[in-house]
């Protein structure tokens, strides 16, 4: 059963799925703050699952809207994804947006994830990548 950690009304939801020792970011619109940003993922998501043996991001941004600031973008390249290799995180995976728009902020950085130590994985659905984590253990 998921559990969720943290909520930005309006914006993302970040959950636990412990099955599959994943974090889950599911994302409406990607318009918020580096502070929010920082305190949703590199804080509350983090901390979780460094203290339960992450060992999987998910990022669905498939109903997603609008794009990360650059400042974000710099700040996941820069502090992301480099803590979540140092943490254990093996695997990145993402859902990408039906919107055009917001599908350039994933563009950005599933080309960051390799380079971080990190294996990308492309999946249609939340329901899809966990799936494919539990085939992949």
């Amino acid at each position: 059963m998921r559990t969720k950690i943290h909520e930005i009304s309006g914006k993302m939801v970040v959950e636990w799925e412990p099955t599959a020792k994943a974090i889950i970011d599911t994302w409406t619109n990607q318009f918020i703050t580096l502070e929010q940003f920082k305190e949703a993922v590199f804080i509350r998501g983090v901390n979780h699952a460094k203290a339960n043996g992450g060992r999987a991001w998910i990022v669905n941004s498939k109903k997603a809207k609008s794009v990360f600031k650059s400042e974000i973008q710099d700040f996941i390249t820069s502090d992301i994804f480099p803590t979540f290799a140092k943490i254990g995180i093996k695997y990145f995976i993402t859902i990408s947006p039906e919107d055009v728009v917001a599908n350039l902020t994933v563009e950005k950085y599933k080309a960051k994830t390799g380079p971080a130590g990190l294996q990308l994985v492309e999946c249609d659905s939340t329901e899809d990548a966990i799936e494919w984590l539990m085939k992949n253990r």
